[in-house]
């Protein structure tokens, strides 16, 4: 790899080694704060090595919006960065804070729908953990594991599944991610521990400074309490580290579930379109007082002209909206539920479901029941994920009846879990979806007391015409959450802006306590910036470069 050499850009006149303008094209690159990006460059690859350095487009098109088309010339990274450890880490957050570069940091970068690696400002330079995969530690009696950011879901099973440990995990839809990285955006799986972000139990912080902090008990040398309990004395700092910018996280502490005697999954089905108030509200009560286990899925799937498809079906020639049903489950509305624990307990727990749905026309209650030490290949492909097992099930039907050009935007407000705003809300996605000529994969995930929306508005990646109707349409649904007091959970980096402005209380303070903090934590704002909204005081360059236009 040869010396760096400048070069004018297209806007200003930030240098970047020859290597990188195949990377940024023209229109897509900015100017950075006083920036010397190819001396940013080449200092982190005298300092890590040019094997942890990539910038042929090849290798750097991983980290952009996987769905972001040919003419994308938004939310371009510039290069990417994969430190080995820690000290890597300190280096490069170094490196770059002296060339006022920002870096935007990700994990494994399989966040799609919600921008994979994409930085929010032009030109960052993504920091991938990936490298850094370590199962550090797994506790069997105390249930836990300690696992580095570039750890997946896939790695932790094996893991389990090759020591033997009686121990079950909570997996999202997709097992290739990383378990850090789900968990601090907010990710959700399906078991008892699938709300990921509150089944953590202490990290491994590198601000911005360098500085290497632990928070709750591993801030004591030595404790063995660290994943065991979760706060230590004075503030818990864990939540701060989610969907933020303050730290790079490098170690996090995780719980798992006992190995059930017996585990039972599967559908409760309903045929009419009416009849989706009636089940949420059915289903309410027994998520609430824990009857229902973990986080049950409710899915919609209209019925398309023409009749539904099957998963196993070929569809080629069908309407989308066949071949989106062919993604589905059965019914009009398919709510998974779940129950864990011993077999006479948990027959008490089916039949308390049975009876609370009974009063549902035509309903179905279709179960299975797997014992705790099942081995994947003996599990129905539907319930894979809620017996905690990494798959590519959903992946794999989508790109059989879709190809693999198919990429989705995804929608997914926090509403009350009444049966009311759950017809409310699917009336209003379907409404937007048919007006702008798009379909889209609808859902809810629950949890006590609310519903997580899960809407994937599907395009062509190489039809512009359909990635812009998508990006309309899912500012449309943010707009109207927004006017019922509704907000996304988690967002792709063209729509963090938006939905930041929505928390507007006191004049938007909310979102200047995340600037002070952001400004103690970082003062040359070079971490993340504009992630999740949260937007350093200074430089203001950073926001000058920033793109999120539909």
């Amino acid at each position: 790899m040869g010396t760096p050499q400048s070069t004018m850009r297209a806007r200003g006149t930030t240098r970047c080694p020859p290597a990188l303008e195949q990377v940024m094209t023209a229109e897509a690159r900015v100017d950075l704060p006083t920036a010397s990006l190819d001396e940013a460059y080449a200092r982190v690859v005298h300092a890590l090595g040019e094997q942890a350095v990539l910038t042929d487009s090849d290798s750097v098109r991983e980290f952009h919006d996987p769905y972001e088309g040919a003419s994308a010339t938004e939310f371009q990274p510039s290069f990417v960065v994969q430190p080995a450890g820690v000290e890597e880490i300190r280096q490069t957050l170094r490196i770059a804070a002296e060339c006022e570069v920002p870096v935007w940091t990700s994990s494994t970068g399989r966040n799609y729908g919600y921008g994979g690696s994409a930085p929010v400002v032009n030109g960052s330079i993504v920091l991938n953990l990936r490298r850094m995969n370590r199962i550090l530690e797994i506790d069997e009696q105390g249930a836990f594991a300690l696992v580095e950011p570039g750890v997946r879901f896939f790695d932790l099973y094996s893991e389990l599944k090759q020591r033997g440990l009686r121990l079950w995990m909570s997996v999202p839809d997709l097992g290739w991610g990383s378990i850090v990285g789900n968990t601090l955006e907010h990710g959700y799986g399906y078991t008892v521990y699938g709300d990921h972000a509150s089944a953590v139990c202490g990290m491994e912080v590198v601000l911005a400074s360098g500085e290497i902090v632990r928070t709750g008990l591993g801030a004591m040398d030595d404790s063995p309490l660290w994943q065991r309990h979760p706060r230590g004395f004075g503030p818990a700092l864990d939540g701060m580290f989610m969907q933020s910018n303050f730290g790079v996280v490098t170690k996090m502490g995780i719980w798992l579930m006992p190995e059930p005697e017996t585990c039972t999954t599967g559908s409760v089905i309903c045929h009419r379109d009416e009849d989706i108030a009636d089940l949420v509200d059915a289903l309410s009560p027994l998520v609430l007082d824990g009857t229902i286990q973990g986080h049950p899925l409710i899915t919609s799937s209209p019925e398309p002209d023409g009749g539904r498809a099957t998963p196993d079906q070929d569809t080629d020639g069908l309407t989308t909206q066949q071949k989106l049903s062919a993604t589905l489950p059965p019914g009009r509305w398919d709510a998974r539920v779940a129950f864990y624990g011993r077999e006479n307990v948990v027959r008490a727990q089916e039949e308390a479901l049975r009876e609370a749905v009974a009063h549902l026309p035509e309903v179905t209650v279709d179960l299975r029941s797997y014992p705790g030490d099942v081995a994947a290949d003996d599990v129905h492909p539907l319930d894979l994920v809620p017996a905690g097992i990494p798959n590519m099930y959903l992946l794999e039907l989508m790109q059989k009846h879709f190809g693999d050009r198919v990429g989705h935007l995804d929608f997914s407000p926090v509403i009350p879990f009444t049966g009311e705003a759950a017809a409310r809300h699917e009336r209003m996605v379907q409404h937007i979806l048919a007006e702008e000529g798009l379909v889209g994969a609808f859902g809810w995930i629950a949890n006590p007391r609310s519903l997580v929306g899960a809407c994937m508005v599907f395009f062509d990646i190489d039809d512009e015409h359909e990635r812009r109707a998508a990006h309309r349409a899912v500012y449309r649904m943010c707009d109207r959450a927004a006017e019922w007091g509704w907000s996304e959970y988690r967002a792709h980096p063209a729509l963090v802006d938006k939905v930041t402005a929505n928390f507007s209380f006191g004049d938007h303070a909310l979102s200047r306590v995340y600037t002070t903090l952001k400004d103690a934590l970082d003062p040359a704002g070079v971490l993340s910036p504009g992630n999740h909204g949260i937007w350093p005081s200074s430089p203001a360059q950073h926001q000058d470069s920033r793109k999120g236009t539909a």
